[in-house]
């Protein structure tokens, strides 16, 4: 029976976001290998498992082979996502940053952890690592450059431009924020922190959504689509810290009360002598 073109098209575009999906992403029989290699491994011996498999590849293959071996390991069992990252992280540094971000599009909850424990085994990858799980699950930016910087906290600096290089639009929120904690006790948490409250502010000020500021070719919150234009750059608009006035201390010396040093405040009126 021939297919008309319509038809052809159909079936070719089922074919290909059927074989382009996440889990499936990689040569098929590729995948159906390690489904039958890793289907009776223990939990427990998942990773170690997974590792040799992604170690035993050729080089130029090696990258591609642990995209797939982490894809038919949390498909069979997702539990484990988190030791299959780290051992095949820690086995083969190099794949850490793709193997990290292959593991947390399939489990975007797990993002932040599973990037933390990519980092903790290649230490060395852990900009590399932000930077490919940003991209891959770009509404988890601040929870993954936390975790990471907890498990690698002498790379700060380059895990706060990995952010930015993997969303551009976010560069001057986290500049902002910056600025805002001159003067303080700087982490990437409390960069990170402040960087989502400014852009849940701009989102709010300019009628749009966080998501989509997240996510916009631009650095200009202004210019996303659909977004009325404010007088002046929106982050002109954003509220400065509060800083609260100093702590002073009473003055005198604290006494103890009791019936010697104090008195009855007579009926209609308060008692008081002067200095």
């Amino acid at each position: 029976m021939k297919l008309n073109s319509f038809t052809s098209l159909v079936v070719v575009g089922t074919t290909l976001c059927f074989l382009g999906g996440p889990a499936f992403a990689g040569k098929t029989p590729q995948l159906d290998s390690f489904r039958k290699e890793l289907k009776s491994v223990p939990v427990p011996e998942m990773g170690a498992k997974a590792a040799r498999l992604v170690a035993e590849a050729k080089a130029d293959v090696r990258e591609s082979t642990a995209l797939a071996v982490v894809s038919a390991a949390i498909e069979l069992k997702p539990v484990a996502a988190i030791a299959v990252v780290s051992a095949i992280s820690r086995e083969n540094p190099d794949v850490a940053p793709a193997t990290a971000a292959r593991a947390a599009g399939l489990l975007p909850k797990d993002a932040a952890a599973i990037a933390k424990a990519a980092a903790g085994a290649a230490p060395a990858q852990a900009a590399k690592i932000v930077l490919a799980v940003c991209k891959a699950v770009p509404a988890k930016y601040a929870a993954v450059a936390t975790a990471v910087s907890q498990a690698v906290p002498y790379a700060s600096k380059e895990i706060v431009e990995a952010v930015t290089t993997a969303l551009p639009s976010l560069k001057p929120f986290v500049e902002r924020a910056d600025t805002n904690l001159a003067g303080r006790s700087k982490s990437v948490g409390s960069i990170m922190a402040q960087t989502e409250s400014l852009v849940a502010y701009t989102a709010q000020l300019t009628g749009t959504t966080s998501e989509k500021i997240i996510t916009s070719p631009t650095s200009n919150p202004i210019l996303l689509s659909g977004a009325p234009s404010p007088q002046g750059p929106v982050l002109a608009a954003l509220p400065p810290p509060t800083v609260g006035p100093p702590f002073t201390p009473l003055g005198g010396t604290p006494t103890e009360l009791n019936r010697t040093n104090t008195g009855q405040i007579p009926p209609g009126g308060v008692r008081y002598s002067s200095p």
